[in-house]
């Protein structure tokens, strides 16, 4: 179980001076496109987030790779026959009410579970190009797991850069690492290709049984009641390897959480695509806690739900 949390938190992470774009790289999309997870062509080099609505272009040639992590949007490599894949991306879509400039306290009592000899080499406020606040991180390291968390023995010293920006209290992290020294400005170019959509935050219409599960959920939301939002989850509820079991388990361990803070909800939807007896479903939870000022938007986390008997449930984003 330590192993499993590790792997999942370090998927939160790694998921978790302005660089250019190369020619190898997507071009940004008009706003039109749909997200990456339900683009029946998705675009090599290009991945489109549902909310936040943002795209970030990486090398076409690059490869996905398979991870775990409730955080996991995309992890894309090189991939190298003769070695494990480098250079990473690992972008990822994480709640935290912390300051961008506190991000070693979501960082770092994880990275010294993967990673040793941990050096900060900068540590600067940054900003997208649109001009939204972000932090710029670089570190060196060496690794003890690779990506697949198959153990690494004798890896050559590697680096990495971390840029952090937030959407309410929603932070979007993008992690390149690699093994072959400082970080070049071509991979600079894919952390700050990270562009936010606008316009894509507008509600849509879904049926009535649709909105009713979303009420009720959201209801028992600030019923505090784990047992009882539990059964808004489908038994084959599986979200990037976490089962319905484990993220019951996060809930309860997470005071903090909306689930036991949490003191109004209301749930807005801004991408939905029914198929079947499923739907594809994102937008976002508008939840006031106790002791804030105002409601803040936590991200649904791009995800399915199902229709089982009648009733909707979460479903995860299992294919």
């Amino acid at each position: 179980m330590k192993r499993l949390i590790v792997m999942s938190l370090l998927t939160v992470i790694m998921l978790s001076a302005v660089g250019f774009l190369s020619p190898a790289l997507a071009q940004t999309p008009p706003n039109d496109l749909k997200p990456t997870f339900i683009s029946p062509t998705p675009t090599p080099g290009l991945y489109v987030n549902g909310w936040p609505a943002f795209t970030v272009s990486y090398p076409k040639e690059w490869v996905e790779v398979p991870s775990t992590g409730p955080a996991n949007v995309l992890m894309a490599a090189a991939a190298r026959p003769d070695s494990y894949p480098s250079p990473v991306l690992a972008i990822g879509v994480f709640p935290s009410g912390l300051p961008l400039e506190d991000w070693a306290k979501l960082m770092m009592p994880v990275w010294v579970n993967v990673f040793t000899d941990i050096k900060v080499l900068s540590d600067k406020s940054s900003r997208l190009k649109d001009g939204t606040p972000a932090r710029e991180v670089e570190v060196e390291f060496d690794a003890k797991i690779d990506i697949t968390g198959r153990s690494i023995k004798n890896a050559p010293k590697h680096n990495g850069l971390l840029l952090a920006t937030k959407k309410d209290v929603t932070w979007v992290s993008i992690w390149l690492s690699d093994d072959r020294g400082m970080i070049a400005e071509d991979l600079r170019g894919v952390a700050y290709s990270l562009t936010f959509l606008q316009g894509r935050e507008e509600p849509v219409n879904v049926p009535p049984d649709v909105r009713a599960f979303l009420d009720m959920y959201c209801a028992d939301t600030v019923g505090h009641d784990v047992k009882t939002i539990m059964t808004h989850y489908s038994d084959r509820f599986r979200h990037s390897g976490m089962s319905k079991a484990f993220m019951e388990q996060v809930f309860r361990n997470d005071p903090a959480s909306p689930i036991h803070a949490g003191t109004s909800c209301e749930a807005t939807v801004t991408v939905f695509e029914p198929r079947g007896d499923k739907a594809y479903v994102d937008g976002f939870l508008l939840i006031k806690t106790k002791g804030d000022a105002k409601a803040l938007k936590w991200s649904m986390g791009f995800q399915q739900i199902i229709n089982e008997h009648g009733q909707w449930k979460w479903y995860g984003n299992q294919k």
